[in-house]
């Protein structure tokens, strides 16, 4: 998320991140130009992380301050229509400066003008969602060590963060400091001393505490760890991979499928099983663009800035030649720059990927500039169910997230790749995309296959009491081909007439 500091600091878009990149495949926009595309085989997940059952969805969003005419002035306006009165909100209404002073962001500062602190904003906030989070933040590793390697500033900012939040009604606190990849020193310890007392002095108050981490689980902070320093959630922003776009490549995406799922994957596996509930995935509503070969990169930009964009179309054709099926994103080249932005098809697809890991609580960065919402359909889809074969007692299965990949059946491991949601529009979901009828046939034997989600019948599976998947399109059952036999690993699935027969009956688990 971006700090209301005149210097946003984002410190998870630093391009000295260490993390891996997947290997890019290609994919060709109607313009004729070629992006990178992070697609890999996802069998076997990461250990310890695999699928649990989804409870129902929490969702939660993040609000932070600027001057007059600031596309975050018009937030207020998108979360009126509902979409957290039932989830959180997460003002941004404490800064630490760089001598670890504790600011509070008050709307009558110009530069905090739009949702800076005040009684009004706050209670505008609290009219509108369940839950309400002052979340502090930081420009720089500097700012931190003044604050955490200091006991009587620590001290200072746990008092004020504290009494704010209680002062004002809020739930609880949200930390947003950014600088793991820069740690030395003893400042990763002081940091989750900072966390474990400023927990302590929550809780004694029955207040909560939330905490920001990177989408990088190799740097010193440990998603587990945070969690038993008495840290009541603790999100993991994953998204901003085009930081990491190779110099010369073509920008990578927000948050390519693939990676993700290992992101969120090795995330949970740092967190004991019985505390996964505690683990919100943050996801990304916003644009970027991008020049000099992609290491010139403006971040935090919106739809409405897209729509002033060079290239911008509305034409659905146009659209559908731009999405990116690695990330569901939209993105294209003119004049010399990239640029990206996550629609709400993208939006729900990267929502299906975390319900498909089991993660019931989401944030999404970020409100205003007419940024993507979820759909009705997405936001109410049941959560992931492992379907197994009567006949060949192996799990329906998806091998890739590469748009095309045939489904088959494999022996039954609690993967990502077998956790499917049958949602309210009848579309049955993995990985972030649809199974999908390939090319929308309707004949006996043809393939099922994985595709980007666009609402079409060839992508609509009525599930029947006896078991079966019937196509809506065709009318045709989902078959495991080869008849009602033991199938072997890897036997594909296709559509059949429905007979009756064992290799086209499914057991929900």
């Amino acid at each position: 998320m971006m700090s209301a500091m005149t210097t946003p600091h984002r410190g998870r878009r630093i391009m000295a991140m260490a993390m891996t990149t997947a290997a890019a495949a290609t994919l060709t926009v109607a313009s004729g130009a070629a992006f990178a595309s992070n697609a890999h085989q996802l069998r076997p997940v990461a250990a310890g992380a695999t699928a649990d059952a989804a409870g129902p969805l929490q969702v939660q969003e993040w609000l932070y301050p600027g001057p007059v005419g600031n596309v975050t002035c018009s937030a207020p306006a998108e979360y009126a229509d509902g979409r957290v009165q039932k989830g959180v909100l997460k003002a941004e209404y404490i800064d630490i400066d760089g001598s670890g002073d504790p600011e509070t962001l008050f709307a009558s500062n110009p530069a905090y003008a739009c949702n800076g602190y005040s009684a009004a904003n706050v209670a505008d906030v609290k009219a509108h969602s369940a839950q309400q989070y002052v979340t502090v933040s930081l420009a720089d590793l500097s700012s931190e060590e003044a604050l955490t390697g200091s006991p009587a500033k620590t001290a200072a900012a746990i008092s004020a963060i504290t009494s704010l939040v209680k002062s004002i009604g809020f739930t609880g606190a949200d930390v947003d400091f950014e600088n793991y990849w820069s740690w030395v020193g003893d400042d990763q310890a002081n940091y989750y001393n900072f966390l474990t007392r400023l927990a302590a002095s929550l809780h004694a108050s029955g207040l909560k505490l939330q905490v920001e981490g990177p989408p990088d689980t190799t740097t010193g902070f440990n998603y587990g760890t945070v969690l038993a320093d008495g840290v009541d959630q603790v999100v993991m922003m994953a998204y901003d991979d085009e930081y990491q776009s190779p110099v010369g490549s073509t920008c990578l995406a927000f948050s390519p499928y693939s990676w993700m799922q290992d992101l969120l994957s090795g995330a949970l596996a740092q967190i004991p099983a019985a505390q996964r509930y505690r683990f919100v995935a943050g996801l990304p509503a916003e644009a970027y663009t991008a020049t000099a070969k992609c290491q010139t990169i403006v971040g935090n930009q919106t739809v409405a800035d897209m729509a002033k964009a060079p290239g911008y179309s509305t034409d659905p054709a146009v659209i559908a030649s731009r999405r990116d099926p690695g990330s569901g994103e939209i993105r294209w080249s003119s004049g010399g720059a990239f640029y990206d932005y996550v629609d709400q098809t993208a939006l729900d697809s990267k929502l299906q990927l975390v319900r498909n890991l089991g993660i019931s609580t989401i944030s999404v960065w970020t409100l205003g500039g007419g940024n993507a919402w979820f759909s009705a359909n997405a936001l109410n889809a049941v959560g992931p169910t492992t379907y197994v074969g009567t006949a060949s007692n192996r799990c329906l299965d998806m091998p890739s997230s590469a748009n095309q990949t045939r489904a088959d059946v494999y022996d039954c491991d609690g993967s990502a790749n077998q956790s499917f949601v049958h949602a309210t529009d009848n579309s049955l979901q993995v990985l972030g995309k649809c199974l999908d009828a390939q090319g929308r046939k309707t004949a006996p034997g043809t393939p099922v296959v994985l595709y980007t989600c666009n609402g079409q019948t060839n992508q609509q599976w009525a599930w029947r009491s006896d078991g079966t998947f019937v196509g809506v399109q065709s009318g045709l059952c989902l078959d495991v081909t080869g008849g009602a036999v033991v199938a072997p690993n890897g036997t594909s699935m296709e559509l059949w007439p429905c007979t009756g027969q064992s290799n086209q009956a499914w057991t929900a688990r």
